[in-house]
Parts: C-alpha cells; structure tokens; sequence
C-alpha cells in the first residue's frame, strides 16, 4: 500500500521500494520500479470514478522528467472528469472515433463486412468492395479525416470516375452509400466510428444511364465462335465451351472446384451461386466429357496454385478477331457473360418451355411459387440442356471441328448430322 507523507523532491529521491501517495491529490502517487539494474520512480494515477465500481488507471512517466507540478496537474485534471462520473478512457475512445481517418473506419467496415455477422456476402462481393476502395477511394480519402468528408467531395470522386466508366461509377456510388451508411449507423458506433450523418445520402446508384446488354451470338456467330476456338489450348477450349452448354455465370465456371462433378451431375453449392440456392446441372455427353480433369479445380492456372479466373479478356479477344477473319467482317465485341444471353436466347427455338429455360439459368423463382414450390426441374432440364448440346454439336459438325474440339461420337450421332456432310445445314430453328 502506497505510503502517504509530503511529497518533496528528497522524500521521492529516498524512496527505494514501493509507492508515496500524495495527500494533496486524490489518485496521485509515485511508484518504484526496476530496470536494468535502474530504479525508475514512475509517476501513477489510480482512483474509482464517482458513481461507478470501476476505477481509471494512468501512468504518467518518470521523475524527475516530470516534476511534482506537473504530475498534480496531470491528476487534478483527471480528477475533474472522475469526480462527475466520467470515464477519462472512454472520453478519449469517444475522440478518438469523432476524428478516425477514412482508411481506419474502412477498416472496421472490412472486418464487419469479412466476418458476416449482420449479412454473409459472397467472397465476388467482398472482392469487388475491396477492389474499389483500392482503385477509386484509398488514395482520393484514405488519409483524411472521416467526419471533415463532405457531400461534394463524395460526388467529385463519382463524378471523375464517370468521366471514363460511367457504369463503374454507378457501382461506385452504390458502395460509397453503403460505406457511408455504416459509419453513420449504430453498427459502425459500436464498432468504434462516430459519425453524426451520412455524406453520401444524395449519392445516386443510377445517376449515369446505362442500357441493359441485350449481346449475343447469332448461329452465324456461333458457328465462327466454334471454328476459332478449335485451334485454341484445351484448357481455353473445355472453359468456354462450358460456359456455352451450360450457360452458367463466369465465376461459377473458372473458379469450380473438381469435387463439384460427380459422373454426369455438376452441382453448384449455394454459397457460389448469385441467388444462394443450389444449382444442379446435368450434363449431356459432351459437357461431361469436358468437365473431366485431373486437376483440383476445374480450369486450373499455370501460374498459381489455383483456379484461372484472369486473362479471359485476351483470350476472347483473339477469339473475336478470328471470327471476324472466318467471317469476312468484323464480329461486335461480346464478353464471357454474354455466352449465358447466347444460350437462353435460343430455348424458345429449341421449344424449351420458359420455365425450364429459367431453370437452366438457375434464376429464382417469384412470389408464392418461390415459398411453396421446391421441385429443381432436374429431368427437365436434362432434356433442355440436351436439345441446346445437339445444336451447337450439329453446328461443329456442319463447321468439320468436331475433331478439334473432342465432341464424343455419342453426341454426333445423336445430332442427326452426320461429320463430313458437305450441304449446308438447314435448321428448322431459323
């Protein structure tokens, strides 16, 4: 226990083991403490705050850096907030968060929004959230003061961004709204931000226009898609192909594990699909056969352990531009999404009820019939898939690159052109 006598530099000077409290000071005491072989007498502040059970602690530093003056200045003022019940911690921690940068709120928002306790997002949410506090905000925001961040300020960045990629800066927006909203959010208080409201309250999702992408590939475009692709590596051959036959979304493709196909099923779980619910495919022969590997993934990445998610844009690129010489003309830019457009664009041709075809897609179900009825279509789609396989096996056939692209004979016989045949192919689909 502390001893209490008058706190003189000799009485501080004398003291070789314990503590000196001063009389003069409620909380107030110096205490001895060894160092390498050094005695350190360090001044320290204890006192329960009024109205509570539990007591602040502080320490000051050492005597003589610090005089007795100074250490009773320290202390009375520390008293000042003790004594109406004040918790001098909590103060500063209330401080602290009214003046937090914009990179350590961000920060907090990561770890709440990774940890998924309010909301699990898939890991292309995440990724995306992070990729644009990387490009568009760590370097405009990142080093200043959330709580000086105005609403002008929030809508420059937009702005500029829209400047070179307006629908980029629709998303943009979308998450400096969210981010915002947290901060100002009950969530964000208790996660150490304090922010009185939003600036991003007028920020506008939609606020530059865009026309929803209505691409896909004729079965002119198709046939030249199969011919340029047929003198592509396998690996780039078996990942658009299945991304063709069976419509599915690019990450759900890439980014497949093996494990995922089992004989003639692909079953997608739900934490990789968009809307959370299973999607179980049956592949038709030569969807099958392509989704062999001895690989753990799917399409694996020669330069990392991993799936190949990147690169993809090349790829198709010089896949358009081989087109366009089997063509004779220039073939209209089209992405790896709008190979999933090019496959529900022709079920109603195929005489594929829409029901079945929104199925194939894995698209939700609406209204009661979303609560109610579970039954996945699985036969049905079976039947579509196949009939969608039998076109584009009868196009590459009609193209003479069923060799080239490994279609099983099974499937050219069962497309009803048989390879070499040398009229053009007349579809009933037309």
């Amino acid at each position: 226990m502390a001893q209490r006598v008058n706190l003189t530099p000799t009485n501080i000077d004398n003291l070789r083991i314990g503590s000196l409290s001063d009389p003069r000071t409620p909380g107030l005491y110096i205490e001895i403490q060894t160092g390498r072989g050094r005695l350190l007498r360090i001044w320290k502040y204890r006192r329960r705050i009024a109205g509570g059970k539990t007591s602040h602690k502080a320490t000051l530093g050492p005597f003589p850096a610090h005089t007795i003056a100074d250490a009773r200045d320290w202390a009375n003022k520390l008293n000042l907030s003790i004594e109406k019940g004040i918790d001098p911690i909590a103060t500063k921690r209330e401080h602290l968060a009214a003046s937090i940068p914009v990179s350590d709120a961000h920060a907090l928002y990561m770890d709440e929004i990774n940890a998924g306790t309010r909301r699990k997002l898939k890991p292309r949410t995440i990724a995306d959230k992070e990729k644009i506090w990387a490009s568009d905000l760590k370097a405009a925001i990142g080093h200043r003061i959330l709580q000086e961040i105005t609403e002008d300020d929030l809508w420059s960045i937009v702005l500029a961004k829209g400047r070179k990629a307006p629908i980029r800066a629709n998303r943009l927006a979308a998450e400096l709204k969210v981010f915002m909203k947290w901060c100002a959010s009950r969530a964000g208080r208790e996660a150490g931000v304090r922010l009185k409201a939003s600036p991003a309250a007028t920020l506008d999702a939609y606020y530059f226009p865009s026309r929803p992408r209505a691409r896909f590939l004729s079965h002119e475009e198709l046939s030249w898609f199969l011919q340029a692709l047929a003198v592509e590596e396998r690996v780039y051959q078996r990942a658009l192909l299945l991304l063709l036959l069976t419509g599915c979304r690019k990450e759900e493709v890439l980014a497949a594990p093996a494990s995922e196909f089992v004989a003639d099923v692909w079953s997608i779980p739900s934490e990789r699909t968009k809307n959370w619910q299973v999607h179980r495919i049956p592949l038709s022969p030569w969807a099958c056969s392509l989704s062999r590997t001895n690989s753990e993934w799917l399409i694996p990445s020669e330069r990392v352990d991993g799936p190949m998610i990147w690169g993809w844009y090349k790829i198709l690129s010089r896949i358009r531009v081989r087109m366009g010489e089997l063509g004779g003309r220039a073939v209209e830019h089209f992405t790896l999404h709008d190979l999933r457009r090019t496959m529900r664009s022709n079920t109603k041709r195929l005489k594929i009820d829409l029901e079945t075809a929104e199925a194939m897609l894995n698209h939700k179900k609406k209204g009661l019939e979303e609560i109610y009825d579970g039954y996945d279509l699985f036969d049905e789609k079976r039947e579509g898939f196949a009939k969608w396989e039998s076109f584009l096996v009868s196009l590459a056939v009609t193209s003479r690159v069923e060799v080239e692209l490994s279609i099983p004979d099974e499937s050219i016989q069962s497309c009803g052109v048989q390879p070499d045949h040398q009229a053009n192919l007349q579809l009933q689909l037309f």
